[in-house]
């Protein structure tokens, strides 16, 4: 029985004594903390760069587009003067391709087919297409802004022009650029679902944006 004791009184003490030697050890300061919670404070939260990254691309794409818009005359009266261009040729036609639904429809069946996402990835695709031809179509009736073959003038907007019929009325619109909006949203949706070759698609858009400056169907900031 008394050794019992002995060894209870033991264990005891020494666990009293590591005990005292941790609160000796401890910090005044982490002692304060832990008796006041309410005291402890976060550490600063540091911006991520995926948070700066969207408004970088925003402010390089915006001065992207004022550039744009003070060449635009320019390069308009040297592609209608000098024709770099055949718009017939079957190579041009191939490379406008991109900028039709009806392409990247196939595209989609062929993911839909061949991805490993089956018909989830051509769903995607085909409603990205759609809501950015939707999208397209309202901005150039709320531009007004007609093609360079036209007439250059790539300060001549019209809000609005013609009213509500406008929309499906008024041809030869060209801000932004609808060959240049699907081709880029493919590209884009592409380049999610098949991210080895996502530079290779974006390459494709812009051969299209291309096209349509030298075939003086749009001006450079309908394409940015």
């Amino acid at each position: 029985m008394s050794q019992s004791v002995n060894l209870t009184f033991a264990f005891w003490a020494g666990s009293s004594r590591r005990s005292w030697i941790n609160a000796v050890a401890a910090r005044p300061d982490d002692q304060a903390l832990q008796s006041h919670p309410s005291r402890r404070q976060s550490a600063p939260v540091q911006p991520s760069r995926h948070s700066v990254r969207p408004l970088i691309l925003l402010i390089l794409w915006a001065l992207a587009l004022a550039a744009a818009f003070a060449v635009d005359r320019g390069i308009a009266e040297w592609v209608q003067q000098t024709g770099p261009i055949d718009k017939h040729a079957v190579f041009v036609k191939i490379i406008k391709l991109p900028g039709y639904f009806p392409f990247t429809a196939c595209i989609a069946i062929l993911l839909g087919l061949f991805h490993r996402r089956r018909w989830g990835a051509a769903l995607a695709l085909v409603l990205s297409a759609a809501s950015v031809g939707g999208l397209y179509s309202v901005m150039k009736w709320v531009a007004g802004r007609h093609r360079p073959v036209k007439g250059i003038a790539p300060f001549a907007f019209h809000p609005f022009i013609r009213g509500v019929p406008g929309l499906w009325r008024e041809p030869g619109l060209c801000f932004p650029s609808g060959h240049a909006s699907l081709s880029f949203a493919t590209a884009m949706c592409l380049a999610l679902l098949l991210p080895r070759w996502r530079w290779g698609f974006f390459l494709v858009a812009l051969l299209t944006c291309a096209e349509r400056v030298l075939e003086n169907a749009h001006y450079l900031s309908d394409v940015v």
